[in-house]
């Protein structure tokens, strides 16, 4: 059976990454019990901004998929408001996007980039806050909490680049060729004008 195709989209690789990391992540931090609804909230947002990318790569309407698509960024841009909030009200630092120390985190986390075969989408890594410390270096809990959220940021940010790209790519291939239900009609009246002329 061959593979989904979003699973070759490194959009979609960079949401699992963000999604798997986020679970692990926020449950931990968000551990008191007046916590349960931001927690959730956030771990819904990652949720919707991976499988929203999933179901939108599966439409074959170009308006649906569009809208999952847009669903998606939405979602993403939620949790990425929640991360930068942390990294404020902790007065940590945000990252660069070309610090050294996203750089190796990218490395470790993210080597199924270069497709060796491309045929099989190359497993992802499942990233824990753990990980994370012991990548850099054994990091204390502060450092350790400004390191995940920076890789979450970055996660999200690279993420939705990627996607805005998508939904470009998607919006001029809807102008060119019209959606799905235009070329339904479309095919439909070529058919009924080839049938009537016998």
């Amino acid at each position: 059976m061959a593979e989904a195709g979003y699973k070759y989209l490194i959009s979609y690789k960079l949401s699992q990454i963000a999604f798997d990391l986020g679970w692990d992540f926020v449950p931990k931090y968000y551990s008191k019990i007046e916590d349960s609804r931001q927690r959730d909230q956030i771990k819904q947002a990652l949720r919707s901004y991976k499988q929203n990318i999933v179901e939108g790569s599966s439409e074959r309407s170009l308006s649906s998929k569009l809208k999952l698509y847009d669903v998606a960024k939405a979602s993403s841009m939620e949790a990425l408001e929640d991360f930068e909030d942390i990294l404020r009200r902790k007065q940590l630092n945000l990252w660069g996007k070309d610090d050294p120390r996203l750089k190796k985190l990218r490395q470790t986390f993210e080597g199924y980039l270069s497709y060796s075969n491309p045929s099989h989408p190359s497993p992802i890594p499942f990233p824990s806050v753990l990980e994370i410390k012991e990548v850099l270096g054994g990091l204390g809990e502060k450092e350790g909490l400004e390191a995940v959220i920076n890789y979450l940021i970055d996660l999200i940010k690279r993420g939705g680049y990627l996607l805005d790209k998508q939904i470009n790519a998607i919006e001029e291939k809807h102008q060119k060729e019209g959606g799905y239900n235009e070329n339904l009609l479309k095919k439909r009246l070529a058919y009924k004008n080839q049938t009537s002329k016998f």
